[in-house]
């Protein structure tokens, strides 16, 4: 799998993140780490 973009998503230390969305999908590894990140997700790959 290939993205175009290299992207970050800002969290606290609690790892809860700091904005309320995120724009395109995210990897299947980065939901299985972070569920918070993934339930923001639009979709995941």
């Amino acid at each position: 799998m290939y993205f175009e973009d290299n992207a970050g998503v800002i969290v606290n230390p609690k790892g809860e993140m700091k904005g309320s969305a995120t724009t395109g999908p995210i990897g299947k590894e980065c939901a299985d780490l972070w569920p918070r990140i993934a339930s923001a997700a639009n979709a995941i790959v």
